[in-house]
């Protein structure tokens, strides 16, 4: 989901990390390849992984948004885009009584705005943030010297937060906003959230080249899945009723990364 900065900084930057991270792991293993035509060949890759890592990891998301762009759509509001941007991290070590078999963890998130400024001068926003993480395992199949496919899950939790916000664009006094807050009449300025947990799982696969022992560049492909909704309002324990089943993220994750650890 967007960020808080631009949108279009963050999408240029993304597509040129990812395609920085194919171009540099395409060269690179084309390099190895040709010096393996020289020498006999090593067969490194065929070692137990050892080692571990931790980075970035920024993603692309691609979720559906017809439950939230409904509720957009009834308020007079801008739809949210399917196109995303997330930022997180993750950092993981090699179990060496298990062969190729790595754990950690790792969390993730996002958030979109959508806004208008009425004719009455009254101004509407709304910000939904998605963020997950959790415990992740995965197995690694060593393809060739440096390059590596993982495949594997993470078990955590998540949420999805929604703040809507209505202003009347005016300056603010101390002793008027206390009159406001004791009038039991409708107020022109107003600020709800709502809140709703979730448990959590994440399928994935990774391509990952070591440009050296300490660098790794990564791409690839996940698909979270949320489950067991729990919705709260205020931040309090008050209970949300009637929550439409499709309001949460649906749909899939590309993602780039860039990890410094042991890489063998």
């Amino acid at each position: 989901m967007a960020h808080n900065f631009n949108g279009a900084t963050m999408k240029k930057l993304l597509t040129f990390a990812v395609l920085l991270t194919m171009v540099f792991a395409g060269s690179l293993f084309a390099q190895d390849e040709d010096e393996k035509d020289e020498q006999p060949v090593k067969k490194s890759y065929t070692k137990t992984k050892v080692g571990g890592a931790g980075g970035i990891t920024p993603a692309i998301s691609m979720f559906n948004n017809d439950g939230i762009n409904k509720m957009l759509t009834d308020a007079g509001m801008p739809k949210l885009s399917s196109n995303g941007y997330l930022v997180g991290g993750e950092g993981y070590g090699y179990v060496m009584f298990l062969h190729n078999v790595r754990m950690g963890g790792f969390g993730i998130g996002g958030t979109s705005k959508s806004n208008i400024l009425e004719a009455n001068n009254r101004r509407k926003d709304i910000d939904y943030k998605i963020s997950y993480g959790g415990f992740l395992v995965d197995y690694v199949v060593p393809v060739v010297h440096h390059l590596d496919i993982a495949v594997g899950a993470s078990i955590g939790g998540g949420s999805v937060d929604i703040t809507m916000t209505r202003d009347d664009v005016s300056f603010k006094k101390w002793d008027d906003l206390w009159k406001e807050f004791g009038k039991n009449d409708s107020t022109k300025n107003l600020t709800r959230q709502i809140k709703g947990s979730f448990g959590a799982f994440t399928p994935h696969v990774n391509v990952e080249y070591a440009l050296l022992t300490w660098l790794q560049l990564r791409v690839g492909v996940g698909y979270p899945i949320f489950f067991s909704p729990d919705w709260k309002l205020d931040n309090r324990d008050v209970e949300v009723l009637t929550v439409p089943a499709n309001l949460k993220p649906d749909g899939y994750t590309i993602n780039a990364g860039i990890m410094f650890g042991f890489f063998n």
